[in-house]
């Protein structure tokens, strides 16, 4: 059957052609293809048509693009295939589903619509190379359920479909085979035609009904999870990737390159803070390498994006490459914020990560279209906080004009801003206000407040507090555990909740109680620290001014503005009535003599005691008020702008200089270092005292001592008013004794008067003049007198006593060595000529001082062994007591053989050598008693020794100067009470008991003293109290620390001990709660139970290399100081350490320390506080510290160690200004130390 096999071979030709290019990725190559394979199927008449398309498109006179439209709508409307006759066991056309042809009478049929329609059931053939005919009558027609025959116009339309494969990330999915095609096709086919079977003249019908053009449903183009960008985005850029030589961040931060320091240097107070460093040609993605801004809120969603790029130092503004480190895939960004807010030309952009702090400079080339499109709104925010900050009462029109006048900086890629450009960015503008706001000081003025600002939130509908919820400085890091939701509030006791209220209001928790809670000036602005003019108006009616104390005002210069904004909100008139106290500075006016009323004055009976020309009383009648001694008052002073001084009457007379009386002075805690802080109704004792006239006297005031109750211990967190007496303006109290030097609070000396004394016995000068005995120098047991000398066996200064036989330290120039060794090196004080042309600023470097060096620390104490202690006689023949000499051995350390320095780095610290050289020195170099003893005397290994006791030393041979040999000591170097004893054990072979090398005293305290059962929050891997177990004084029994890698640290340093790895807010609400045990099971310790609380709170935010120590995140590790009082508060242990950076005691003009000190002096607690150098007690590096101590009443509160080691005088500043007052700590050793510093030697 020629017919049949052709049209079998046609059909099979014209799929396979279309199958071929159903995957051809160009729609303008598919339809030419199909259009030329289909060219013997179609009527003369579209073949012209399409000719005339061609010469169009050739002649131009028609585009590309509107050429194959054209084509493709002629092919759609021309090229429909009809089905022909067909048998009605669903063969189609005369060809079976598979395409195989089942009859030999089958033709193809080509229907046109239009020719369909006017020729109504007259069949049109469509010749092919066989010229097959049409034999379709008494055929039934197939049902549209049955046919499975696709026509071509299906296969044409499925070809560009197809062609669209599903690209997502460079990734193809596979296209569906052509079984899984073709319930589809026979679908379309079926919605394409309609067809019926006409059975009365057994003539196929085919009804073609008007085409119409099929709606798809449209899917949408899909995104980028992470970054959210379209992927079928033309503009969607991808990173190109890093180079071969770029490093991941860690190990770019270690390049020296970007070092600031170098090793000789110390440039971090806490190695807490993050470095930073500025990045160029950076490009930053997602992690699917997708390029995209930053700015559109990804990071606030928590969606990693990183960064890569080359990284320089900070002090470098080149941005080009050379100097950099390339590294990659920074991050991921945890922040980003804007600064540069000081007027300089652009707005510095920067990125926070886990690792450091990284400041933007120039964009990668790929990703600067998409950094500019961020700039303008970024510059127009600094426009607008500048010009505003300086302006504040400027219209929305005179901000426009700023605007519109400004010319950006060179480089962007806009010329001008406009009105648009202004709404347009009102959201972001306003966001940057806002976060600009809340990194200011409390005390300045909002931006956000301006009348300029508030008519742009209007205009532009801008909703104020947008991005608080998702608050762009909030630090995350990527391995934060799903329960950590960011700081808790700090939990308090409701005493330190009342004193810290003020300066953390946001960061501590609140409860009903507390809100409703009287409303009283802040006392920590600028305003409510200043004292009052004791002139205006308010001060002249107070009365410690001398006035009547009616009106209960404040000063008018003294006006809290806090507390004015406070009333403004509420509406409400409160009295500011706070009442004030006198000024510490007193006058002395014993000398002064006022004139006296006779009348006024007058003694209430005999004298009690009549001592010379004194004739002391009990009782004294001041304007019908009856005064005796023991009575507190308050004096006037001569500048009646000063407020009235308050003290204690210990004796009053009657002599040639008139009525007197002894005045014992009392400290307000103004005069304090806790200054406005305090308590305006607490007053404090002091050793200063003088003789004043009875008509200073202004008036008796009620001053109660509040002595700390028998159940203080466990009056913790009890909810007390944090006011002790009620205030009439003559009622205070005290409760402690203030050393003004050291900052001491302590418990008030207990002097019990004598008989002989009683009548004028004063506590201030009991305590001065034993403290001036003290202090002067005297010898005692006399044991031989000589011709021009008085020997004695005893020596006593600064209550230390000296006997023959004793080890003495001496200061380095109370004598020298017979070795002379070369000078030490010394930086030269000229400086060398420099080219001005090559180092223009040459000129500004004042010193050649290198931070963290110890070229300039002193030489260490000299040593020596006492031989005798005398005194020459004066030409009286009467020893001179006044100049007490000494004779010692010296001791030589190994530096000052003839060795030198080379020989103490590879000796022990605490090794010296014996020497039979002798010198005189004064008692006056004595700087205090050391213990030396002859190493194989020891009945215990010389490390025990050395460990057993302060300023230990020990020698094994002697240093012959002469002929710079070592040789064994001589007999008489030995101890006459440990010589034999040790049997060679002081090598280390012996673990004996010391007999004589400790006191019995020490022996016996440090038998009898049990281990303080402490608590240490915040305690890492336990360094802090390391040091108290190593001192033996305290035990770990619990800890609180919250990262449980220094949690398992402390576990396995301290088996014994209860780690809890919780947020100490979270354990002290539950303590408070009365809780026995957290979540775990874990038993919390109760009240009573905490006998030593030690701890430092994270430094972050006080630390001076901290620019950001003023953001939320900051605040709240700074409130952590609140919840660690809060557990002293509710513990109340014996003794509190609280340890942390030196910028801790002049944070916010030492407001932090203030108020700390004024909650352990609240709570009852001696206290005190001290900045310590690190280095000075064996640390070999600069490390300055600031301590607290507290002791609970009853204990004795410590006094800080002496330093051991010598080191930088300029490392060694550690005073601290208060109220431009300098305190110091009790350290008396200035001029030099025990040992050389510690160093770090790499051999």
């Amino acid at each position: 059957m020629p017919g049949q096999a052709a049209s079998q071979c046609r059909h099979a030709e014209i799929r396979k052609c279309l199958k071929d290019l159903e995957d051809d990725l160009i729609a303008k190559e598919c339809i030419k293809k199909k259009l030329g394979s289909l060219q013997d199927f179609l009527e003369g008449g579209v073949k012209d048509r399409l000719s005339d398309l061609e010469n169009k498109l050739s002649k131009k006179e028609l585009s590309e693009g509107g050429y194959l439209k054209k084509v493709k709508a002629l092919l759609h409307k021309e090229l429909n295939m009809e089905n022909g006759d067909a048998p009605a066991n669903g063969e189609t056309n005369g060809c079976s589903p598979n395409g195989t042809c089942v009859s030999d009478e089958d033709d193809v049929e080509m229907a046109d619509s239009t020719a369909a329609d006017s020729k109504g059931q007259k069949a049109r053939k469509s010749k092919t190379n066989g010229e097959c005919k049409s034999k379709s009558l008494g055929r039934s027609r197939s049902s549209r359920s049955t046919s499975k025959q696709p026509t071509i116009l299906s296969m044409f339309a499925k070809g560009p479909s197809k062609r669209k494969s599903n690209d997502v990330n460079g990734e193809t999915e596979p296209e569906p085979s052509a079984d899984e095609e073709q319930p589809e096709t026979e679908e379309q086919d079926e919605k394409r035609i309609k067809v019926e079977s006409n059975e009365s003249d057994g003539a196929a019908v085919v009804e073609t009904p008007k085409s119409k053009p099929v709606q798809q449903p449209k899917t949408p183009p899909p995104k980028c999870m992470d970054c959210r960008q379209y992927l079928d985005d033309p503009d969607l850029k991808f990173f190109q990737g890093d180079p071969v030589d770029a490093v991941d961040e860690p190990e770019m931060l270690t390049d020296e390159r970007l070092s600031l320091f170098d090793a000789n240097e110390d440039g971090f107070e806490s190695y807490d803070d993050l470095p930073q460093h500025r990045v160029t040609n950076f490009s930053i993605y997602d992690k699917r390498g997708h390029l995209c801004p930053f700015d559109s809120g990804l990071i606030e969603k928590n969606i990693e994006l990183y960064f890569s790029g080359v990284v320089k130092p900070i002090y470098d503004d080149n941005p080009s490459l050379d100097g950099g480190v390339r590294a990659k895939k920074l991050g991921p960004i945890n922040a980003w914020w804007i600064t540069g807010f000081d007027g300089g030309e652009r707005a510095l952009i920067g990125f926070t990560t886990g690792f450091a702090d990284y400041i933007l400079m120039d964009p990668s080339e790929e990703y600067e279209t998409i950094f500019a499109l961020m700039q303008e709104k970024i510059y127009m925010s600094k426009i607008v906080v500048e010009f505003l900050q300086n302006n504040p009462d400027v219209t929305y029109e005179d901000l426009l004009n700023k605007i519109e006048t400004t010319v950006p900086p060179s480089g962007l890629n806009f010329n001008r801003f406009t009105e648009d450009s202004l709404l347009r960015h009102a959201q972001f503008v306003v966001d940057q206000v806002e976060s600009y706001d809340e990194a200011g000081d409390s005390d300045e003025q909002p931006v956000i407040v301006t009348p300029c600002m508030r008519d742009l939130i209007k205009l532009a509908g801008v909703t104020l507090g947008k991005r608080r919820a998702a608050r762009r400085q909030t630090i995350r890091h990527p391995t934060k555990i799903a329960k950590d939701k960011g700081p808790t509030k700090a939990t308090t006791t409701k005493l330190v909740y009342q004193i810290f209220d003020t300066f953390f209001s946001e960061q501590i928790e609140k409860d009903e109680d507390q809100e409703n809670t009287k409303r009283r000036r802040c006392g920590v602005c600028e305003v409510c620290q200043q004292p009052e003019c004791g002139t205006c108006r308010a001060c002249k009616d107070m009365v410690k001014f001398g006035g009547s104390g009616r009106s209960k005002q404040a000063c008018l210069q003294r006006r809290c503005p806090n507390l004015a904004v406070k009333e403004a909100d509420e509406d409400e008139e409160v009295d500011d009535n706070i009442p004030e106290m006198p000024s510490p500075k007193k006058i002395l006016q014993g000398k002064k003599k006022k004139q006296e009323k006779k009348n006024r004055i007058s003694w209430i009976g005999d004298p009690v005691k009549v001592d010379g020309k004194r004739e002391y009383y009990q009782k004294v009648s001041m304007d019908s008020e009856v005064l005796e001694v023991g009575d507190c008052v308050s004096v006037s002073p001569d500048n009646p702008t000063e407020p009235l001084y308050l003290a204690r009457i210990t004796s009053m007379w009657e002599d040639a200089g008139g009525l007197m009386f002894h005045a014992h002075w009392f400290c307000l805690g103004t005069d304090t270092a806790l200054g406005a802080t305090s308590d305006p109704l607490e007053l404090f004792l002091v050793d200063e005292c003088e003789d004043m006239q009875l008509s200073y006297i202004h008036g008796k005031v009620n001053v109660i001592y509040k002595a700390p109750s028998d159940d203080w211990f466990m009056e913790g967190g009890v909810d007390t008013d944090i006011k002790v007496v009620d205030e009439d303006g003559r009622t205070y109290f005290y409760q402690l004794w203030y050393d003004p030097e050291y900052a001491r609070f302590e418990t008030p000396p207990k002097i019990q008067p004598t008989e002989d004394n009683k009548y004028k016995f004063c506590t201030s000068c009991a305590r001065l003049d034993e403290i001036r005995q003290r202090e002067i120098p005297r010898v005692s047991d006399p044991v031989e007198d000589l011709q021009d000398k008085v020997l004695y066996s005893t020596a006593s200064k600064n209550g230390v006593q000296y006997k023959v036989g004793n080890g003495v330290l001496l200061l380095p120039d109370a004598f020298s060595f017979s070795v002379k060794l070369a000078s030490p090196f010394k930086r030269p004080n000229k400086k060398e000529d420099v080219d001005e042309d090559l180092y223009p600023e040459n000129y500004r470097k004042s010193s050649d001082y290198i931070k963290g060096s110890n070229l300039d620390a002193p030489e260490p104490y000299r040593m020596g062994r006492i031989k005798e202690i005398f005194c020459h006689k004066r030409s009286t023949g009467k020893p001179n007591e006044a100049d007490i000499k000494l004779r010692i051995y010296k001791f030589y350390r190994p530096e000052n053989t003839h060795k030198a320095s080379k020989a103490s780095y590879h000796a022990d610290i605490n090794l010296v050598y014996w020497s039979d050289e002798e010198t005189v020195v004064s008692l006056k170099d004595v700087q205090g008693r050391c213990t030396v003893e002859y190493g194989e005397d020891l009945t215990e290994s010389i490390q025990e020794y050395s460990a057993g006791g302060a300023d230990r030393f020990y020698f094994l041979e002697a240093y012959n100067a002469k002929t710079k040999s070592f040789e064994d000591p001589p007999n008489h170097a030995r101890s006459a009470v440990n010589k034999g004893k040790g049997k060679g054990k002081g090598k280390g072979k012996g673990k004996g008991k010391v007999l004589s090398v400790k006191s019995e005293s020490e022996q016996a305290a440090e038998d009898t003293m049990p281990k303080l059962r402490t608590l240490d929050v915040f305690s890492g891997c336990g360094g802090l109290s390391e040091g108290f177990h190593q001192a033996g004084v305290a035990e770990s029994k619990w800890a609180i620390e919250m990262w449980d890698p220094a949690a398992q640290a402390f576990r396995l340093n301290n088996p014994g001990a209860t780690v809890f790895t919780e947020d100490c807010n979270v354990l002290l609400k539950l303590v408070m709660a009365g809780e026995k045990t957290n979540s775990l099971g874990q038993r919390l310790p109760q009240k009573g139970d905490v006998e030593m609380l030690c701890g430092g709170p994270p430094c972050q935010g006080f630390s001076g290399m901290n620019r950001f120590n003023s953001r939320t995140y900051s605040k709240f590790k700074n409130s952590l100081v609140v919840s660690y009082l809060s557990y002293c508060d509710y513990y109340r242990p014996r003794f509190f350490l609280l340890e942390n950076v030196r910028n801790f005691v002049s944070f916010k003009s030492s407001m932090v320390l203030k108020l700390t000190l004024r909650c352990l002096v609240r709570m009852g607690y001696q206290c005190t506080f001290g900045v310590l150098q690190a280095g000075q007690y064996g640390v070999a590096q600069t490390r300055r510290r600031a301590i607290v101590l507290a002791a609970a009443p009853g204990e004795k509160l410590p006094m800080f160690p002496e330093p051991l080691h010598v080191f930088a005088p300029r490392a060694c500043q550690l005073s601290v200004v208060i109220d431009e007052k300098k305190y110091v700590s009790n350290i008396t050793r200035y001029l030099s130390q025990v040992f050389w510093h510690t160093n770090v030697w790499i051999i």
